[in-house]
């Protein structure tokens, strides 16, 4: 049996499947270093997280609990928003790859992309296959990191969010 989520339903399932992925891809960095990709964020720290809870200084430490903490507390708010905009019922994993996309992205461009409206019309098979080259750029550039996440590239072993999303 499937499981499958609708706005409002699954959050826990899919945050856990979402986190799964996402500490893999974003890694952990338990003191504060600049953001060398050009996000706009001048640090980042724990699990890729930027100024979402306040500004922090280069060089500040966390702790990994502390870290978990701070993820489990801004998935939801990346969740939120793509359980407003996706229309259908979806499994865990697919909107786990949703969410994954969103904690990069933003809510705002993943509820705005090809997958999410191919999902919308009915077709989510489809919508999982246009996370294929979907925001590969950062800053202006190509990100092999981006084109490796969202669309899988050959001799990179982790599980991409194309992947996860066709798992569901």
């Amino acid at each position: 049996m499937k499981t499958s989520t609708k706005a409002g339903a699954g959050s826990f399932a899919v945050i856990a499947a979402a986190t799964t992925i996402l500490t893999v891809w974003e890694g952990t960095d338990l003191v504060a270093k600049k953001d060398m990709i050009g996000t706009g964020h001048p640090m980042t720290y724990c699990h890729g997280q930027t100024d979402e809870f306040g500004k922090v200084k280069e060089g500040q430490r966390f702790t990994p609990a502390q870290c978990k903490d701070l993820l489990a507390k801004s998935l939801p708010k990346y969740l939120t928003p793509l359980q407003a905009c996706v229309k259908v019922e979806l499994p865990v994993k697919t909107m786990a790859a949703l969410l994954d996309a969103a904690y990069n992205a933003g809510p705002a461009a993943v509820c705005r992309s090809p997958m999410v409206a191919k999902i919308n019309a009915g077709d989510i098979k489809g919508g999982c296959e246009a996370f294929e080259g979907w925001y590969i750029r950062s800053d202006g550039q190509v990100r092999r990191g981006l084109v490796a996440r969202r669309s899988g590239l050959q001799g990179d072993k982790r599980v991409n969010e194309k992947q996860l999303c066709l798992e569901g």
